[in-house]
């Protein structure tokens, strides 16, 4: 391993020389930098979730606005607050700056603005322009229509090795109902949008993932029988949506697949969310209300139609949906149908999945009232959910609370209230007649250069929701108690330092934990611009829990503390406008008892874009070494647009992607994307139905873009 750390580190330093001596024979336009917030955010709900993830509707926003820049001289500079680029001190300074001074002429410019650092306006940059403000012209269907912008996905990914479950033909597969896949090993995605501003959008969203079946092909009499009505159909995944959004009584109106987001997460919320990151600040919501569904998340989602009405200081949203989900689905001895478990992987690859497609269907109808008075929001969210199968999970002791039934009521009250240098936010929800659940929190800004975040969370461990996720530890909605403080500190123009503190606790018994539990989480990161053309950041990050000893029972539980610290430098270097070095070097430990492991990871990035020719080329080259999959460390890929990858790089090898971004002409892009995972110390990969054999793995992802 050693050996080739030892190249990595000469090729590294061969690259930057020569990239140096070009620096003066380059010009163009300076490459966008990536948006390191949200990237790690991709890597932390990875972390927490061991399944891919669609963060399309996460990064929606921040796709469009590298497109169409926000004004910071209008209105719209707004926008920045809700997509986390700046906070409330810092847009009350840019607006206090513009009254005094006129409109900012000149990015360079906001170096002058109070609380802004370099490492802000490098973070803002490729979302905003400055130009002087323009009067904004009434809402206009033809103008929305005629100015709008279409765009057309299609893409095609597969891994190239031969892989398991592909090996049983399908006609047999009644012989292993969970280990053959049905389809072919190709994934298939194709998007087509229409958005005209913040006004008018309507889109459809296909998929087939791989091993899923494109066409319902001829099956034998035994898979038939076995699958029953549950066959295949295509596409397996279709979305689709109308969404409008206009001045006047009607603020929002939605038909299809849409989103919900109200409050801090506690009540009805279905999107993504922030969890605990480098922004550690960023614990406050933003609800958008309405929003449109445009990832390929196949469970959760509101399928029907939704609308806005707004009149003065008061909105009144009200929705309706009828959704068809995966669940566990069983018969039960006295021959009743009844659901353990909703899934939300989406794969409907094998016969066992098939089973379980579509088996529940959940109708959840309410809504929400919201009233503004200059600094004070608050609002009040009522909606029930009805299953059309009892859900019923297993009689283990740390699911005694969970919700069992058909049908659940929820309601919530939310606070938003800002006063001088003070932010208060808070949500309190309720099962009617039953549990309650409460989250509160206020954002302190001292002064331009020092913000503090402090926030508790108090979920019964009886509360009981589906369509929730309020910045919390576990990623199920009930059963927890937490303090968190966070701190960021512009310590000078070149200089932020961030940390936040984490103690929670679980009153009931969890998954592998059974006892009562406690646990605790620390970050520290300092972030520095030395230049203009070099970013750099040193983070440590440590997380404790309670886990289980082996053999612990139930009654009898013995618990060890479960801890994993990780360290990570890196840095981005700027050889010149249109070649970017990016490196990491990351060191994790984790601890069980006496289980010991231990992970490294180190890569090198290259950005380079043409000058007289319309190619862009990213490549990565990444060795690790760890002791196993608990020591594992994640890392954001740079992918065609609307994929997100996040792989876990754990045991012993390296891995290399290539993307390519050709501009074939005006309105054709083409994205080409090849990734190999090489393992030192493996002669297969994975198990199951996903096992490969041999010691690589080959992605390859093709995609074109139309763009009218």
């Amino acid at each position: 391993m050693e050996r080739y750390i030892t190249y990595y580190l000469l090729l590294s330093s061969v690259l930057i020389f020569f990239a140096r001596l070009n620096v003066d024979a380059q010009n163009g336009d300076t490459l966008h930098y990536s948006a390191d917030f949200l990237t790690n955010q991709m890597e932390n709900l990875a972390k927490s979730s061991d399944r891919q993830q669609d963060y399309s509707d996460l990064a929606e926003d921040y796709i469009y606005y590298t497109k169409h820049p926000i004004n910071i001289n209008g209105p719209d500079a707004n926008k920045l607050l809700h997509l986390r680029l700046l906070n409330e001190v810092q847009l009350a300074s840019l607006r206090a700056y513009i009254h005094e001074n006129g409109a900012i002429l000149s990015i360079y410019e906001l170096q002058y603005v109070s609380g802004f650092n370099t490492q802000t306006i490098q973070q803002i940059r490729p979302f905003i322009k400055t130009v002087n403000q323009e009067k904004e012209k009434p809402f206009s269907w033809k103008r929305a229509l005629k100015y709008g912008d279409h765009q057309v996905l299609m893409r095609y990914g597969q891994i190239l090795e031969p892989v398991a479950g592909y090996a049983i033909p399908a006609d047999s597969a009644w012989l292993k109902p969970g280990s053959v896949y049905l389809g072919s090993p190709q994934k298939l995605y194709l998007r087509y949008g229409f958005r005209s501003g913040n006004h008018l959008r309507w889109g459809f969203t296909a998929e087939k993932d791989a091993g899923e079946m494109l066409f319902p092909s001829p099956l034998s009499d035994s898979v038939r029988q076995l699958l029953g009505s549950q066959k295949p159909r295509f596409p397996d995944f279709f979305s689709a949506f109308a969404y409008v959004s206009q001045p006047g009584i009607l603020k929002k109106a939605i038909i299809g697949d849409y989103h919900l987001e109200f409050g801090q997460g506690l009540c009805l919320w279905s999107g993504l969310t922030f969890g605990k990151s480098a922004e550690v600040t960023a614990v406050k919501y933003y609800g958008t209300g309405i929003r449109p569904n445009t990832s390929a998340n196949e469970n959760r989602f509101f399928r029907g139609a939704a609308f806005t009405l707004g009149m003065k200081n008061i909105t009144l949203t009200a929705f309706y949906s009828h959704n068809k989900v995966d669940g566990s689905f069983f018969i039960t001895p006295t021959g009743q149908d009844e659901i353990s478990t909703i899934l939300e992987t989406g794969n409907h690859r094998t016969i066992s999945e098939l089973f379980n497609r579509h088996r529940l269907v959940i109708d959840a109808f309410g809504g929400h009232l919201g009233y503004i008075y200059r600094f004070l929001k608050v609002g009040l969210t009522y909606y029930q959910t009805r299953l059309s199968l009892p859900l019923e999970p297993d009689q283990q002791l740390y699911r005694q609370f969970l919700f069992r039934g058909k049908r659940i009521s929820n309601a919530s009250a939310d606070l938003n209230f800002e006063f001088k240098r003070l932010s208060f936010f808070g949500e309190f929800a309720a099962n009617p007649g039953g549990s309650m659940a409460g989250t509160a929190g206020i954002d302190i800004y001292p002064s331009d250069r020092l913000t503090l975040t402090l926030s508790y969370r108090n979920i019964s461990p009886a509360y009981k929701v589906i369509y929730a996720a309020p910045f919390m530890e576990s990623g199920s909605v009930n059963n927890e108690k937490g303090v968190y403080l966070g701190v960021r500190v512009l310590l000078s123009r070149l200089f932020t330092f961030t940390a936040y503190a984490d103690y929670f606790s679980f009153p009931w018994l969890r998954f592998q934990v059974n006892a009562p539990s406690a646990g605790k989480a620390f970050l520290a990161q300092l972030d520095m611009v030395p230049d203009r053309n070099i970013s750099m950041y040193f983070r440590f990050r440590y997380k404790q829990k309670a886990e289980n000893i082996s053999g612990s029972e139930d009654f009898h539980p013995l618990l060890t503390n479960k801890s994993y610290a990780d360290f990570r430098y890196a840095i981005a270097y700027t050889a010149f406008p249109r070649l970017i070095f990016k490196t990491r070097i990351e060191y994790v430990r984790f601890a069980k008892a006496s289980d010991r492991e231990r992970g490294f990871l180190i890569y090198q990035d290259i950005v380079y874009r043409f000058v007289n020719f319309p190619l862009k080329i990213n490549f990565r080259y990444a060795l690790f070494d760890t002791d196993g999959w608990n020591s594992r460390i994640y890392a954001y890929e740079n992918d065609v647009l609307y994929a997100f990858t996040v792989p876990a790089y754990y045991d012993k090898g390296q891995r290399v992607y290539l993307l390519l971004h050709y501009q074939l002409k005006r309105h054709i892009v083409i994205w080409l994307k090849t990734a190999r995972t090489v393992f030192f110390n493996k002669k297969s990969i994975s198990s199951g139905p996903d096992a490969i054999a041999g010691n690589h793995k080959t992605d390859i992802k093709l995609q074109l873009q139309l763009k009218f």
